[in-house]
């Protein structure tokens, strides 16, 4: 298998972006008072954490020139250790200190805010690293990883919505500014 400096790049950036997810997400749930945000910030940190582990193995793997994990073993990865905290790169996920700023529920408007974007920036990443790899275990695994980022943006999105009284939680209208008719 020929592995190029520009995949073991993009796996080494990959292993980055999910090292600040965790940590944002992380510190998002300690700084929330609301039970209900802690859970699905504390839920989204978990995912990260899985991801987190599974680049960290395909790193391993195709460093020692092995193949690409299955689309299986890519779906049955399990979580890593959330307590594996590294301090956050500004690329992707905002830092401490950009949380901090804001009050409650303007902090947690604000973690909301960001780590929408953050993860439409991480499927941006990971669609571009599936147009580019090769491998159809490699696209699959980055294919799946797509899926789970837009999963997380529409968690994340359906919050805000709900917070900021758009009239919409997860796409459904929670109220009709329509005359009954």
């Amino acid at each position: 298998m020929n592995i190029t400096p520009q995949v073991i790049k993009a796996i080494e950036t990959a292993i980055q972006i999910e090292k600040d997810g965790l940590a944002f997400y992380t510190q998002a749930a300690q700084q929330v008072d609301d039970p209900t945000a802690k859970r699905m910030f504390q839920s989204l940190a978990k995912d990260e954490a899985a991801h987190l582990k599974l680049f960290e193995d395909v790193h391993e793997r195709l460093g020692s020139e092995e193949s690409w994990p299955s689309p299986e073993q890519v779906a049955a990865a399990s979580p890593g250790e959330i307590g594996r905290l590294i301090p956050p790169s500004p690329s992707i996920f905002p830092s401490g200190n950009e949380i901090r700023k804001a009050e409650v529920p303007e902090r947690q408007l604000a973690a909301l805010k960001r780590g929408i974007q953050a993860e439409e920036d991480s499927i941006a990443f990971y669609s571009e690293q599936m147009s580019e790899v090769e491998d159809a275990d490699g696209r699959a695994m980055y294919a799946y990883l797509v899926e789970q980022e837009k999963g997380h943006r529409t968690i994340l999105q359906g919050e805000y919505d709900y917070l900021t009284n758009t009239g919409f939680w997860f796409d459904f209208r929670e109220f009709d500014l329509e005359a009954p008719g």
